[in-house]
């Protein structure tokens, strides 16, 4: 168990660090997951996602959970999970009668039990790890410690990647502020002897024209360097590539 673990959390390391969107890579942190827990159960992955969630599963699990998505009531024991930000256990479908017609959908997909951990960012709950077994009380009190130390890893994961998204985000608008800025002091050393004129006086006619288009002072700065170079403004040379970022895909 430990070394399945081990090799489990190094995947899902890569897989929520390394590659795309966290949104599009949750089928593989489910496959992941069902991988290196005790008796390899079906496993879903759910996301809150702008005003919705999204879900993947596992490869045994992925129809069943988006099908259940599509005729959802909307709520269940993974969405319990998220909301109550604690564990929600389910030892015998067949006896539960909470969340509607969930149970009689999740019995004709042979699922017997459930176990959901929420997965934490910051002390918030912003999805949910859910388990499913084709028994009656499937989940051992070794399965579900092993799914609480990986949906704890995920939540830290989850929390790194939120973080480089933010930041990167904050760096590509600051990105864009700086290019905007120094196309627009292109224009104005245009004007500038084209008028023989100071700044001011050139930025007051830049934007007197801008007010007068109806196009904002950026976009008329573009058009004027257009104009007189022959091409669009170069990017600032100050400006480094920035690399691909991991994002939760928000809306």
């Amino acid at each position: 168990m430990a070394d399945e673990l081990a090799l489990g959390m190094s995947e899902l390391t890569a897989l929520l660090l390394t590659g795309d969107e966290v949104a599009e890579s949750l089928c593989a942190i489910a496959d992941a997951v069902a991988r290196m827990l005790p008796n390899h159960p079906m496993a879903g992955v759910t996301l809150v996602h702008g005003h919705g969630t999204i879900v993947g599963g596992s490869s045994a699990a992925h129809a069943m959970l988006v099908e259940e998505t599509q005729r959802s009531e909307g709520y269940d024991p993974c969405l319990q999970a998220i909301d109550t930000a604690q564990q929600v256990s389910v030892h015998d479908v067949a006896a539960e009668h909470r969340w509607g017609g969930y149970s009689n959908r999740m019995l004709a997909f042979g699922v017997k039990s459930i176990y959901a951990q929420p997965l934490s960012v910051d002390g918030a709950a912003v999805g949910a790890l859910s388990l499913y077994s084709t028994q009656p009380n499937g989940f051992t009190d070794r399965i579900r410690r092993a799914a609480d130390l990986t949906a704890e890893h995920l939540g830290v994961l989850l929390a790194v990647a939120t973080d480089t998204a933010r930041q990167a985000e904050l760096t590509e608008q600051l990105r864009a502020t700086l290019a905007s800025r120094s196309t627009i002091d292109q224009a104005l050393g245009i004007l500038m002897a084209e008028r023989r004129c100071d700044r001011d006086a050139a930025f007051e006619v830049l934007r007197r024209r801008s007010q007068q288009r109806n196009v904002r002072v950026a976009d008329l700065a573009v058009e004027m360097i257009r104009t007189v170079t022959g091409r669009a403004p170069a990017a600032p040379h100050f400006i480094e590539p920035i690399a691909p970022s991991r994002s939760l895909g928000h809306s």
